[in-house]
Order: C-alpha cells, then sequence, then structure tokens
C-alpha cells in the first residue's frame, strides 16, 4: 500500500515537472516572438539619406510580417511612411532655416524589384530638390498608394479624399505625381504649402 502510494505521488511528481517545464518552454517562446514583431515593427531594415540635393531611401526585406498589429504588417509599403516622415521633417526645418525646396517630380524615381506579395522586395525611392524661393517651397507631404494593385479608379477616389482632408492645413492646391513601377505597384505623391509653416504665401 505504501508502496502504491509513493509510486503515485512520484507519478504526479514527475506530470507536474512535465507541465511546467513545457509551460517555461511555451512561454519562452511566445515572449521571443513578441519581441521578434516588436523588434521588426520598431526597427524595420529603412535606410535613408537626406541632404539639400534629395533624398534617397531603400528597403530590403520581406514585403508582410505578422508584427501582431495588422496595421503594420505591409513593413514594405510602410517605408512610404516613413520616407513621408522624413521628408517632411526636413523641408520644415529647411524652410525655417531660410532654406526654400521643392521636390522635383519629374525626376523622381520610384522602383520595386521581387514584389510578388508574399516574399522579399527591394523598394527604393529616389526623390530630388528643386532650389527655390519662399514662395514656391513646399513643407508639407503626403502619398497615397497602393501595394496590392488597387483598381486605379479607387486609388484616384482615395488621392481626393486625401486632398479633401488635407484642405485644413494646406494653402492653395497641393501638387501630386503618380508613379507606377513595372511590378505595378501604385502611388501618388503630394506636395503642399502648410498653414502652420508658410501662412504668410497665402497673403
Amino acid at each position: 500500500m505504501k508502496y502504491k502510494t509513493y509510486l503515485i505521488a512520484l507519478i504526479s511528481l514527475l506530470v507536474f515537472v512535465e507541465c511546467n517545464t513545457t509551460n517555461n518552454k511555451q512561454n519562452k517562446r511566445k515572449t521571443k516572438e513578441e519581441e521578434r514583431k516588436s523588434e521588426i515593427k520598431r526597427k524595420p531594415n529603412y535606410s535613408v539619406t537626406i541632404d539639400q540635393n534629395g533624398l534617397n531611401g531603400t528597403y530590403k526585406g520581406l514585403e508582410f510580417v505578422d508584427t501582431g498589429d495588422v496595421m503594420y504588417n505591409d513593413v514594405a509599403h510602410q517605408f512610404s511612411n516613413y520616407v513621408a516622415d522624413t521628408l517632411g521633417k526636413f523641408l520644415k526645418a529647411s524652410y525655417k532655416a531660410g532654406n526654400y525646396y521643392s521636390i522635383d517630380f519629374k525626376k523622381t524615381k520610384i522602383t520595386t524589384k521581387g514584389m510578388d506579395m508574399k516574399d522579399t522586395v527591394v523598394y527604393c525611392i529616389n526623390m530630388v530638390f528643386k532650389k527655390t524661393d519662399k514662395y514656391g517651397a513646399s513643407t508639407g507631404i503626403e502619398h497615397c498608394g497602393s501595394w496590392g494593385g488597387q483598381a486605379d479608379l479607387l486609388l484616384k477616389k482615395r488621392l481626393d479624399e486625401t486632398i479633401k482632408n488635407l484642405a485644413p492645413i494646406c494653402i492653395g492646391r497641393p501638387k501630386t505625381c503618380k508613379y507606377v513601377t513595372k511590378e505595378k505597384f501604385k502611388e501618388y505623391w503630394i506636395q503642399f504649402k502648410h498653414k502652420n509653416y508658410q501662412g504668410d504665401c497665402a497673403k
């Protein structure tokens, strides 16, 4: 009887230890996965340089990654957001310093290589600046695009909505340009005079 009791206790202990070990391993894997997602979300492989001549930016990596937040899964297309933020800060800072620039949309080049909605891609944005006076400068930048081949009519509708939403902070009509890569990535870029920085240009 004592032997059976001892055996049952031993088996129970082994089961407990095994379950605890399994749970610890699962928790560690879960933690590592969360850290990986957080790292991807926090530090994607974006490379951008910017100066008075223009901006050169490249993203090399996966098109989509499970970051845990569907808003950030399209890490390749999120590069456009990063570029827009970098551009906006540079144009505003330059304007405040008395250096006036606009983006030469005709000389701007946007390319993708390897885009197939499931693997890695090289996404490049190269923008050229034009030196101008304060009335011709841009201090606002926005974009509107589709990584998944959205129909032109729907994309144009989104562009119109974006411009409408910019109206409260935009002086005059913004300038736009549509870019389409060989792999059918489509994106409109928008530059405008920001009221908070160029208010005197409206006079």
